[in-house]
């Protein structure tokens, strides 16, 4: 794994089945079958995938997820991505074209005038 600050990088050909855990931000490549606990953001590429649950300050996934997320921050769900599992964050974001089973876990507002306005 790369490190430059604190910013850590799995690389595109990297695969690790273990538990992966930090300080700081991680930027996914690769492939991990584990789970993955770290303190700041975690950022999943294309043709990144992680089989396991994920814990960290905010998740921006356009790879494939197959697990559980909790987020203290925002998760955002590319176009793209793949995610089966139970997303929980301070908000949630799931982009067209994107492949989804999820259950969701967040505060939202819905406004229901919406429909009413057109």
């Amino acid at each position: 794994m790369a490190r430059t600050g604190d910013h850590s990088v799995l690389g595109q050909k990297t695969r690790i089945t273990g538990r992966v855990s930090g300080q700081g931000a991680l930027r996914i490549e690769g492939a991990i079958k584990g789970d993955v606990a770290v303190t700041g953001p975690l950022e999943m590429v294309e043709g990144s995938s992680v089989e396991g649950n994920v814990e960290a300050e905010a998740l921006d996934l356009a790879g494939s997820l197959l697990g559980d997320v909790s987020a203290r921050g925002p998760i955002l769900v590319r176009a793209g991505a793949t995610v089966r599992g139970e997303l929980k964050g301070a908000r949630v974001a799931i982009e067209p074209g994107s492949r989804v089973a999820v259950r969701l876990e967040c505060d939202f507002e819905l406004d229901l005038g919406a429909s009413k306005r057109r």
